[in-house]
């Protein structure tokens, strides 16, 4: 019995790191190049005048036009939550974009998250503002949302943060500092971090080529638990060129669930397509764990292993011994 005991906690200890595992894997992903993803399709949609760029693994959001909007989705939904308590999980994304014009504009780009009950044909509606978000004032009241919307631009940096739902929800206006303008052609990387412990969003920014991190832009409070009964979400990026002529690109784009929480203020965006020399905290983490639980299913699925192993010797030997008849026995039986 002590050794069927062992087994079935075993078994229950490998397929719970592994569907742990499994979880973090399936609401993560990662497009350094989206043309070139042959999971394009199956996991991204394109809204409004967003569409890919001939030749370039690069999606253009918004068209050469003024007004013009575009949205990219990913489809499958994003879980939240982890274990029957709900517990909410940490995680990031970030993405690089370029050609947020010098020009003074109003255009935005901003990071959304909705329901997945939503409609996802909304994300291709048009509306008469020049933000971002504006889709879900007009066309997603009733639904709870968590948005941050953000602009560059000469005449200072502005950021939105929509929490709730767009019709009742009071939007928060922050400003921020930073030389951020992206002349000649230069990418913009943001990360977006949620740390579940503290229930705390924080939105950070770095030009392309510097390892200069502007830390925090800003950051704000929010429980992501109690927004959600099922915690599963859709998310995407929204687009708005405002009065300016001058498209807006997007060259990479990914959202990674961390396990366990990470250390966010040791944490640090990279490149999607460049190497840092310094290795940062983030990454560092979860390698860590990544390889602790590795260790661990190794050692269980090892020790499973050999317990079967050494039982199924033991039955086998046990039946050995029995069908042997002793030697004693033997000579007794032919005296006789």
């Amino acid at each position: 019995m002590a050794m069927f005991k062992t087994l079935s906690i075993l078994f229950l200890l490998c397929f719970q790191i592994r569907g742990t595992m499994s979880a973090a894997e399936n609401s993560s992903f990662s497009f350094n190049g989206f043309a070139i993803s042959p999971s394009f399709g199956k996991s991204v949609a394109l809204f409004g005048d967003s569409k890919l760029v001939n030749d370039t693994s690069l999606i253009q959001l918004t068209d050469s036009v003024t007004r013009s909007v575009g949205r990219v989705v990913y489809k499958k939904p994003i879980n939240l939550f982890q274990g029957k308590q709900r517990n909410s999980r940490s995680f990031s994304t970030h993405f690089s974009f370029s050609s947020m014009s010098s020009e003074i504009s109003d255009g935005a780009l901003a990071f959304v998250m909705v329901p997945t009950s939503l409609d996802l044909s909304l994300f291709g509606n048009k509306d008469n503002s020049s933000s971002a978000l504006g889709f879900l004032s007009q066309y997603a009241k009733n639904e709870t949302v968590v948005a941050v919307e953000f602009s560059i631009s000469k005449t200072g940096n502005r950021a939105r943060i929509l929490i709730g739902r767009p019709e009742s929800a009071e939007i928060r206006n922050l400003s921020f500092v930073g030389d951020l303008m992206m002349n000649n052609g230069g990418t913009l990387s943001c990360m977006i971090e949620y740390e579940a412990s503290s229930k705390r969003m924080m939105v950070r920014f770095r030009n392309s080529g510097s390892i200069k991190l502007f830390d925090p832009f800003f950051s704000f409070s929010v429980d992501l638990a109690k927004l959600w009964k099922d915690g599963e979400v859709t998310v995407g990026l929204s687009s708005a060129n405002g009065n300016s002529s001058k498209p807006h690109f997007l060259h990479s784009w990914s959202f990674e669930i961390r396990h366990p929480p990470p250390m966010w203020m040791h944490s640090e965006p990279l490149e999607p397509n460049e190497v840092s020399k310094e290795e940062d905290g983030r990454g560092t983490s979860e390698c860590i764990w990544k390889m602790f639980g590795a260790l661990v299913f190794g050692a269980a699925c090892g020790a499973l292993g050999t317990m079967l192993a050494l039982y199924i010797w033991t039955i086998c030997r046990v039946r050995r011994s029995m069908a042997v008849v002793p030697e004693e026995c033997a000579i007794e039986q032919g005296k006789k």
